[in-house]
């Protein structure tokens, strides 16, 4: 008797869905959510639900959502998803707000998935120092790569051929340079103010007047409560923040500017120069047109000679935005988004989504191998070569420093010293006061 009833269980479990030979994987009903930056209808967002769509096939029962938000919404929308424990299944993310979540033990840690032999792709993509790129003060890493982030002081060629003019190789160059740039009637400078985009600048100031070790440690490590202390550099960043302010490097203006006004100026030929990220050369070609485009190029920010503190060679950038995991979810739903990213991140998907769109969304972390660049700006080329050759990054403050603390020195500190609101004195004390209080509630 027993062993007719083993025969019937046996054959039931061979004849289960889960062990059917050949076809298609079965698995339990599950929503896949994906929040992600990409507008709906761009050619990145319209072949992610090509390939959610082929996902879904090949495991009945699972659905993915491209949950698409505005990038300034993500932040707010990841924080109160996870706070009220409903976070979306897999998401963009960027490390400041991923070590948040990690702190808590709230998303996945990637070591694990590098070291499995069932998925050999990622360290086929991406070299040791990409995959570290991610990495929480206690050694997990949080994400997987999702985009190279690369800084670039970007200058129209133009401007510069007509006056004869040098790209600047120290600060002191670049305020002479933002001197000569208004006798012709021009700025030097422009950034979106309205939209608070000053996270890049103040990173890249911070990294010229201090070492990247003291750098972290302020930012991120032992000496979160020492924006004020001049060893740690930001103090002094403030301060030549001020000298650019004082040459009329900005505009007037500048902080009612959204981004997209900035860039229209710069496409206009009315600023010489926009320092931001490598996403910005998709924004110039859509308000300046192809021909413009051609004109744009980038140099690095210039070292200060007199910061002899600073660690030399290091970019802004990295891979500050990539692709992480919530933790609350069963192993197998974990497995799935692990798969699911896999597609994402693929160097195929990237160069499927850069044919489609005709344009370069933004710049791939992985390896691409043999790439037809003759398509594309030369701005781009020249970002990525960058990319692959800096020395060492150090990433744009919104990724780097706590919210709070970035949120003060990018609305509050920088904007406050255009408007003469602050003295550097008080910009520094503010951030200093943020920083004090995040300590306080963090503990």
């Amino acid at each position: 008797m027993k062993k007719v009833v083993l025969v019937l269980c046996l054959i039931s479990l061979l004849a289960s869905p889960s062990f059917s030979g050949g076809g298609k994987e079965s698995v339990k009903p599950y929503e896949l959510r994906f929040l992600v930056p990409s507008t709906a209808g761009s050619a990145q967002y319209e072949l992610m639900q090509e390939k959610a769509k082929e996902f879904g096939q090949k495991r009945p029962g699972v659905t993915v959502i491209i949950d698409a938000q505005p990038t300034a919404q993500i932040r707010t929308k990841l924080t109160v998803e996870y706070s009220a424990g409903n976070p979306p299944s897999t998401s963009w993310c960027v490390l400041n707000y991923s070590r948040e979540f990690m702190k808590d033990n709230k998303i996945v840690d990637w070591r694990p998935i590098y070291d499995n032999p069932k998925h050999p792709e990622f360290r086929r993509w991406y070299s040791e120092t990409i995959l570290e790129g991610s990495r929480y003060k206690d050694g997990r890493l949080m994400s997987v790569p999702h985009e190279a982030s690369m800084d670039g002081l970007f200058y129209n060629k133009e401007i510069f051929d007509k006056y004869g003019w040098k790209l600047p190789k120290t600060w002191d160059e670049l305020i002479s340079l933002a001197k000569e740039a208004r006798s012709k009637g021009l700025y030097l400078l422009v950034t979106g103010g309205k939209d608070m985009r000053f996270a890049w600048m103040a990173s890249a100031l911070l990294i010229r007047t201090t070492s990247l070790q003291k750098a972290n440690e302020l930012a991120m490590g032992s000496a979160m409560n020492k924006w004020n202390d001049p060893a740690y550099g930001f103090p002094k960043a403030m301060e030549k923040f001020a000298q650019l302010v004082k040459a009329e490097a900005f505009p007037p203006g500048v902080l009612g500017l959204s981004a997209n006004e900035a860039d229209q100026m710069f496409a206009r030929g009315h600023v010489a120069m926009y320092y931001e990220g490598a996403w910005k050369p998709l924004n110039f070609l859509s308000v300046g047109g192809p021909e413009f485009i051609k004109k744009v190029h980038r140099a690095d920010l210039p070292p200060m000679t007199d910061m002899p503190e600073a660690t030399p060679g290091i970019n802004i950038g990295g891979t500050i935005v990539g692709y992480i995991i919530a933790a609350n979810q069963t192993p197998e739903q974990i497995e799935l988004c692990v798969e699911w990213l896999k597609i994402m991140v693929d160097p195929e998907f990237w160069k499927a989504v850069t044919i489609k769109g005709g344009a370069m969304p933004f710049l791939p972390a992985g390896r691409l191998g043999n790439f037809d660049w003759s398509p594309f700006p030369a701005v781009m080329k020249q970002l990525y070569d960058a990319f692959q050759n800096a020395k060492g990054f150090a990433p744009s403050m919104d990724t780097w420093a706590p919210p709070a603390v970035d949120l003060a020195i990018k609305k509050t500190a920088m904007p406050g010293i255009i408007s003469g609101e602050f003295t550097v004195e008080q910009a520094v004390a503010e951030v200093q006061r943020v920083a004090e209080e995040y300590l306080k509630t963090a503990k």
